[in-house]
C-alpha cells in the first residue's frame, strides 16, 4: 500500500509540473503579437471602469506594443506629427510575472489576465509600492 501511494504522489507531481509548463507556454503564445493600448481601469486588482488611452493624435496609428516570439519587443508611441517613437526591449515571462529589459533596466508586469484577445496588466507604480496600476489592451488582428 505505501508503494502504491508512493507512485500516485510522484505520477501527481510530475502530472502537475507539466501542466504547468503547458499554462506557460500557451501564455507566451497567446503574448505574441501587436497589442493595441485601451487605457488605465480606474479600479483595484484588475477590475473597474475603463479610462480610455489619449492618443498624442487621434488621427494616427495607435500606440501600441509588439511582443516577438525571439523574446524581443517594442513600443511604439505616436507625437502629434505621427511620428512612432520605438522603445525595444527583451522580455521574460515566469508565470503570470512579465519581465520587460533594456539594458540594466528592468520593469514587472503582472498579467492579470489574457482572455478574447483582451490583455489587463498590472504595472507597479513605484518600485517599492504594492498598489498596481492596471492596464488594458486589446490585440490586433
Amino acid at each position: 500500500m505505501n508503494i502504491l501511494k508512493q507512485t500516485t504522489l510522484i505520477l501527481t507531481t510530475l502530472l502537475l509540473f507539466s501542466c504547468n509548463g503547458n499554462a506557460q507556454n500557451t501564455n507566451e503564445k497567446a503574448l505574441i503579437g501587436t497589442w493595441e493600448i485601451q487605457g488605465i481601469l480606474m479600479g483595484d486588482d484588475g477590475e473597474g471602469t475603463l479610462m480610455p488611452h489619449r492618443q498624442a493624435n487621434p488621427d494616427c496609428e495607435a500606440d501600441h506594443s509588439v511582443f516577438t516570439a525571439d523574446h524581443t519587443a517594442k513600443e511604439v508611441k505616436h507625437n502629434k506629427s505621427c511620428e512612432a517613437k520605438e522603445t525595444t526591449f527583451d522580455w521574460k515571462l515566469e508565470d503570470n510575472l512579465l519581465t520587460l529589459t533594456k539594458g540594466d533596466r528592468s520593469i514587472n508586469w503582472l498579467i492579470h489576465s489574457i482572455e478574447d484577445n483582451k490583455m489587463t496588466v498590472g504595472v507597479q507604480m513605484r518600485p517599492d509600492s504594492d498598489k498596481r496600476m492596471y492596464v488594458v489592451y486589446q490585440k490586433k488582428e
